[in-house]
């Protein structure tokens, strides 16, 4: 079996950790196609052997190192028609793929909606138009985000209804101004961003026009370090909790904006990658099969679980600011505002005014400027809570035999928080702050 991965660019936290783990754990497969685009001078086969010397890949160079020849690039991008692929590599592409994995996506939350529709909803096009032509295709796999309908309290595991047609989307975006307060309004409505908004257009998309494809949607909540594979704590990037959390034990940021009770939904990242082998192993042509990856319908997380837990570790290990406090919780937006400039901006200044009374650079002001950032991107996950149902991962993997859930672990029913916490912030110092 040979499958392509289609990544918008390789580096992605996701698609390294599938395709290790596709290497490790199923032998028969012949070649995984990577298709990953040229960036800034460096052709797609340098990136790739850039990618092959991240730790992630330090299990199968030990166990088999030669299974990373199977790792084969393929030049293209997903913005452009027919993904931008020459006439060699589509034929070798139409014969050889038998399993389409897409996760390439843009995953700027604000976004221009041009060009969120562009990655997310016509790359996804573009994708489903060469999996028509495939000769051998057993099954597509569409990685999407359970995030995409968050005006819902409970999500299920199912495709929803678009709120607003994709022809009208297009239309739309096809004006030369296109003012940001009407997409809000128009199109966004309740959600929080472009992103969310053009995933949910994707999925409805591959409802429509998947066909005789046999397909599955697959949405990940927050994606997050690895629970036990290929690394326990494995990551490799700042996005979801990961820069909350650095920026909280390390006192940058000492205000949440939301209750303390509400749940984060993180999952770790294997679990996503198991769920999208076995979903892709078990893939039907009788019905378009979704599976939330998901946690806070069967093992809620909350956020003063997730705090002080972190917290707690970051004390024991050292990584923590002398000055660690307490966080504070706010539901309103203009407390949030009060408290973050009297106990994060104001000492920011103060500690900055001593640096350069002492002769030595600032720096806590531009620190203080990245923590409030990098909290507002996730402002709208802490200050909400959703259930999320997962009962057709549950039926998933119960279907599977011992061996293989063992192989492939994807209920996220017995993750146990406190232990992976606790390798969330020693992943964090290991792999992210050397």
């Amino acid at each position: 079996m040979a499958s392509l991965s289609s990544s918008q660019a390789v580096l992605d936290f996701l698609a390294r950790c599938f395709s290790e783990k596709l290497l490790y754990s199923c032998e028969g497969i012949a070649n995984i196609f990577v298709l990953i685009r040229d960036k800034k001078g460096v052709t797609s086969e340098q990136r790739l052997k850039q990618v092959i010397e991240k730790p992630v890949f330090s299990r199968i160079k030990t166990a088999r190192p030669d299974a990373l020849n199977k790792l084969i690039p393929i030049g293209g991008d997903i913005n452009l028609p027919n993904l931008g692929l020459t006439s060699t590599d589509e034929e070798k592409l139409l014969e050889k793929v038998s399993v389409v994995i897409h996760m390439a996506a843009t995953i700027k939350f604000h976004e221009k909606l041009n060009i969120s529709v562009n990655s997310n909803v016509k790359g996804t096009e573009y994708v489903l138009n060469l999996c028509h032509r495939m000769k051998r295709l057993k099954a597509f796999i569409h990685v999407s985000t359970a995030y995409c309908n968050t005006d819902q309290h409970l999500l299920e595991e199912k495709v929803y209804p678009p709120r607003v047609k994709l022809d009208e989307v297009l239309r739309y975006i096809e004006q030369p101004d296109q003012d940001e307060e009407v997409i809000k309004k128009r199109f966004l409505k309740s959600l929080p961003n472009t992103y969310t908004f053009t995933k949910g257009l994707a999925e409805n998309y591959v409802l429509d026009h998947h066909g005789n494809i046999p397909t599955v949607i697959v949405r990940p909540s927050i994606v997050s370090p690895s629970l036990r594979e290929p690394l326990e704590g494995w990551t490799d990037n700042w996005f979801g909790a990961t820069g909350m959390i650095v920026a909280t034990v390390k006192g940058a940021n000492r205000v949440i904006f939301g209750h303390p009770q509400n749940v984060l939904d993180l999952i770790p990242v294997d679990y996503v990658v198991n769920a999208i082998i076995v979903a892709a192993s078990q893939c039907s042509l009788e019905t378009l099969a979704v599976y939330n990856c998901c946690t806070s319908s069967c093992n809620p997380l909350t956020l003063e679980m997730l705090l002080n837990c972190v917290k707690e570790t970051a004390i024991t290990i050292g990584f923590h600011d002398n000055s660690f406090p307490t966080v504070i919780f706010t539901n309103k937006k203009w407390m949030l505002l009060i408290l973050t400039f009297l106990l994060q901006i104001i000492p920011a200044y103060v500690a900055d005014l001593i640096l350069w009374v002492v002769g030595k650079t600032p720096k806590y002001v531009k620190l203080q400027s990245q923590a409030i950032a990098v909290r507002s991107l996730i402002n709208f996950f802490t200050s909400n809570s959703w259930e999320m149902k997962v009962d057709n991962v549950k039926t998933l993997y119960a279907s599977l035999s011992h061996a293989d859930q063992r192989e492939f672990p994807c209920d996220p029913s017995d993750i146990n928080w406190n232990k992976y916490n606790n390798n969330f912030v020693l992943g964090i110092k290991k792999y992210l702050m050397n």
